[in-house]
């Protein structure tokens, strides 16, 4: 999983996920000795297709004044699973356990975590909690009522299009 916005317009954004399917190691070196020696990956993200993934470098400010840290690495991290439903939000997987428990705690958040399997089979859920499938709030009756209104428009109105 990318753990940094790498390339926003290729869909190389933080969260998202790919396999590794090469690894560029120039040195071939066990310590990094050298800017060099930290290697580069070729990732498949899928729809968004093979990517070659560079070491980033990152700035910050050392503790108690010491100056600047810096650090270079991959920005990429093991995801064998991700923990909240959030960072699975606009994705789409074969498999997903999904915890439908008590702990549930925002609305639609079982709507997204339902919606990102591709099917039924791929699916276990973990803890049914019913309750929190359905919404507190009673629903918006003018909006259903406008709905129901532009799907079903009245006779007159379809017979004056048509002449």
């Amino acid at each position: 999983m990318l753990r940094y916005n790498v390339d926003v317009s290729k869909g190389l954004v933080n969260g998202a996920i790919g396999h590794i399917t090469e690894i560029i190691w120039p040195c071939f070196r066990r310590a990094q000795m050298y800017d060099t020696d930290i290697p580069s990956v070729r990732i498949d993200f899928g729809k968004d297709g093979a990517h070659l993934i560079q070491p980033k470098t990152v700035q910050f400010p050392a503790k108690y004044s010491h100056g600047t840290a810096e650090r270079r690495m991959l920005p990429i991290i093991l995801c064998w699973a991700c923990g909240t439903v959030h960072k699975m939000q606009g994705s789409t997987v074969d498999h997903a356990v999904v915890y439908l428990g008590s702990k549930l705690f925002a609305a639609g958040q079982a709507y997204v975590a339902l919606s990102r399997v591709k099917s039924l089979e791929g699916l276990l859920i973990e803890e049914l909690d019913c309750s929190k499938l359905t919404c507190k709030r009673p629903c918006n009756n003018d909006a259903l009522n406008e709905m129901h209104r532009l799907r079903n428009p009245p006779v007159q109105r379809l017979l004056k299009s048509k002449k």
